[in-house]
C-alpha cells in the first residue's frame, strides 16, 4: 500500500481494485492510511468478493482498534456492499472475480491479496494478469505479497515491469508497473527483478496459465 500511493503522490483521485474483499482490511487499512496522513484525495475502490456471507458477517468480526472508526463503513458494506461519501466510494461485487475485473478501467492500483495460486490458481494466471494489464491506466501498479517466480512470470510476460520491495529484511514483496524505472533504482528498499534473466538462468520456469 505505501509504495502505492508513494508513486501516485500527486493525484487527487485513485481508483483501486482490491482482489478480494474478505473482511476489508486492505480497503479498510488504505482508509486509515488517507486519515493518517492528511491526504487530501479522492479514493474508488473496486473489490469483487465470492463468499456472500462473509461479507454479511463483517460487523461481527473484532478489528483492529484503528480501524474501529470505520466500522459504519463495514455494516453498510455488509447490508448493501456499497458504501460512499465526498471522498470514499466503494463498490463490493458478490461473484465471480474474472468476469468483474472485465467491466473495470482506468484502475491505477491493484491490491493482489487473493488467497496462494494453491488455494485459488486462477487469480494468478497469466490470463488473469492479461486482463488486469488492460484494465489499468497506464502508469498503474499492482502490489502483492507473493514473491514467487511463476507468479512474477505471468505478470512480465503481460507486460509488467517486476521490483522487489523490501521494508525490513525478511519482509519482501512484489510490485508490478505498467512503466519501466519508476523509481530512483539506488534506494535500498526496491530492486528491479530482471524476468527474463531470471528465466535464462532457470529455464523451467513457467508462468502460472488457466
Amino acid at each position: 500500500m505505501i509504495p502505492a500511493f508513494e508513486y501516485h503522490q500527486d493525484k487527487k483521485e485513485l481508483n483501486l481494485l482490491d482482489i478480494c474483499f474478505g473482511i476489508g482490511y486492505n480497503t479498510l487499512a488504505t482508509l486509515y492510511y488517507i486519515k493518517k496522513n492528511n491526504l487530501d484525495i479522492k479514493v474508488n475502490i473496486y473489490s469483487p468478493e465470492f463468499d456472500l456471507e462473509l461479507l454479511k458477517s463483517l460487523p461481527t468480526f473484532n478489528y483492529p482498534k484503528e480501524l474501529e472508526e470505520f466500522r459504519n463503513i463495514i455494516e453498510e458494506i455488509a447490508t448493501t456492499l456499497k458504501y460512499k461519501n465526498n471522498n470514499i466510494n466503494i463498490e463490493v461485487f458478490n461473484g465471480d472475480a474474472r468476469e468483474y475485473i472485465r467491466n473495470l478501467k482506468d484502475i491505477d492500483i491493484v491490491y493482489q491479496d487473493a488467497f496462494s495460486s494453491d488455494v485459488n490458481k486462477l487469480l494468478w494466471t497469466k490470463e488473469y494478469f492479461y486482463d488486469i494489464y488492460n484494465l489499468m491506466s497506464s502508469n498503474g501498479i499492482i502490489t502483492t505479497y507473493s514473491i514467487a517466480t511463476p507468479i512474477r512470470l505471468s505478470m512480465s510476460e503481460n507486460g509488467f515491469f517486476i521490483y522487489e520491495y523490501k521494508k525490513v529484511l525478511k519482509d519482501r514483496s512484489t510490485l508490478a508497473f505498467k512503466i519501466d524505472l519508476p523509481f530512483d533504482t539506488t534506494s535500498d528498499n526496491y530492486k528491479f527483478i530482471d524476468m527474463i534473466l531470471k528465466k535464462e538462468r532457470n529455464p523451467t520456469a513457467q508462468s502460472l496459465r488457466d
